[in-house]
């Protein structure tokens, strides 16, 4: 049912994408048949205008104040240069095309057209459309469960959506009522750009979290040592910037190398262009993923579960090698502790710790026993402890400890407690494994939360590789038409 429901919502896109064009060209189709050619002239009796007339017919000219209006119908499919010259100046000189349906384009193949508005009013009307059921698929899947990696998707989709929506609608308004700034090469063109725009405009905000994440891996490799995953921040914010600015080095690189993408007629025009807006993609969507990362990790963190729940669940890390905990865990330990008197204070119920985590190679004993002694030192009595002392991961830490609550109760209610850059992730692992829980966040330091979410970013890339590689190369096929329409139109 729930796939039929998703299956539903993408033919309705894809039904109103499909009208919508049909009345964009229906609407070229009525008013396009004929155009008309604007410009100002000095002396109107000295006035020629040079055309082919086997393929169009000017049906009127005149002059009103110093403005020379012509209007043409075509006679025959075909093309010609109108040359308008004043004695012996050309003051200007277009190409008319006359399509074999009869419809006029002025400059391209594609170019300004009568009726070809629609185009752009029909892509505001599909990019409205496409972002309210995303936005209503986000809201329907937080009912469900906040810890989804399609929430992250969704969230990216959503933020580029408006960004562009909010653009096309502006275009309307600043230009598109203008016939002298508006084609339909230009709607096409205004598509591919749709990524780099956006890149451009987070450009700012991507190099200040550069130097902020610089700052903070700095201090964490002077603290932990230099190491690659120390350095995960540093890569990404190099990352975004270079992407974000590749596209307008392709030109130059190629022209430097030798490779002759000056003429617009070669198809190596036609893949460079091609080439830097599929730079600008792969940029926008890791931008878009991201900031949706950054939005339900912090989400995540900062949420606090409701006080009705009969277990929560400390999920181990690293101890010291005489068995203490460590910082991070006694966070994660003390988060744990401070939701159960929330609780108790609350609602009056208590309930049960269960810590978390195995004994590593370097370990003397146990992860959850180290939490066991600590909460033990201060006061939770030996009843209200659980201990899960097998698990080597995450993964294990829910799947082993929730086989050990449901031998107690079955339909428990449960929390977990980590650090706040690992509840979203953590979440999303139980949520895979059909295991009801609500997490809580405990704080770390700011130089290694930043690191830290970076990743899990990372991580939330790896684990939807697949989907996330599916997702471009859709994208980058749709993309590959538009580009193909743009060169044809040029070449033509």
């Amino acid at each position: 049912m729930k796939r039929q429901k998703k299956t539903s919502n993408l033919l309705w896109l894809l039904l109103l994408m499909i009208a919508l064009t049909g009345i964009s060209f229906l609407s070229i189709f009525i008013f396009g048949k004929s155009c008309t050619l604007e410009m100002e002239v000095h002396d109107p009796e000295h006035v020629t205008v040079e055309y082919d007339e086997t393929i169009v017919e000017c049906v009127s000219q005149q002059v009103k104040n110093q403005t020379l209006t012509l209007d043409f119908h075509g006679v025959q499919t075909g093309n010609t240069f109108v040359t308008v010259r004043e004695q012996d100046t050309i003051l200007a000189e277009k190409v008319l095309y006359v399509h074999i349906s009869g419809i006029m384009t002025i400059d391209y193949y594609f170019g300004k057209c009568r009726g070809d508005i629609m185009f752009s009013v029909s892509a505001v009307l599909i990019l409205l459309t496409a972002l309210l059921m995303a936005r209503r698929k986000y809201q329907s899947n937080l009912k469900k469960s906040m810890y989804l990696y399609t929430n992250i998707l969704l969230t990216g989709v959503i933020i580029f959506l408006t960004f562009v929506l909010i653009q096309q609608l502006l275009g309307i308004i600043w230009f598109g009522f203008s016939e002298e700034n508006r084609s339909i090469v230009a709607s096409l063109e205004q598509i591919t750009l749709w990524g780099r725009t956006f890149s451009i405009w987070l450009l700012p905000f991507a190099m200040l979290i550069s130097v902020i994440i610089s700052i903070s891996n700095l201090i964490l490799m002077k603290r932990e040592g230099i190491k690659f995953h120390n350095m995960l921040g540093l890569l990404l914010g190099f990352s975004i910037c270079a992407g974000t600015l590749a596209p307008f080095f392709v030109y130059p690189l190629l022209d430097f190398l030798g490779v002759n993408v000056h003429n617009q007629d070669s198809v190596l025009f036609l893949i460079e262009n091609t080439l830097e807006d599929i730079i600008a993609v792969f940029t926008a969507y890791l931008e878009c993923i991201l900031l949706g990362t950054v939005i339900l990790g912090v989400k995540a963190a900062k949420h606090v579960p409701a006080f009705n729940k009969d277990y929560i669940l400390i999920l181990g890390c690293q101890i010291t090698k005489d068995g203490k905990l460590t910082k991070l865990l006694q966070s994660r330990t003390d988060r744990a502790v401070t939701f159960a008197q929330m609780q108790k204070k609350a609602t009056g119920k208590d309930l049960i710790f269960v810590p978390s985590g195995g004994k590593g190679n370097d370990e003397i004993i146990p992860e959850a026993e180290a939490i066991h002694n600590y909460l033990i030192s201060i006061g939770i009595p030996e009843e209200q402890i659980l201990v899960e002392n097998q698990s080597a991961n995450t993964e294990q830490n829910l799947k082993f400890s929730y086989r050990l609550i449901r031998k107690q109760k079955k339909h428990a209610k449960i929390a977990f407690s980590t650090t706040n850059y690992h509840v979203f992730r953590a979440g999303c692992l139980a949520q895979s494994m059909k295991i009801p829980m609500e997490g809580i966040g405990a704080k770390t330091k700011t130089y290694f939360w930043i690191n830290a979410f970076i990743r899990e970013f990372v991580a939330v890339l790896n684990s939807e590789k697949k989907h996330h590689a599916k997702m471009l190369c859709a994208i980058i096929l749709a993309l590959l038409p538009v580009e193909c329409l743009i060169y044809f139109s040029y070449i033509i």
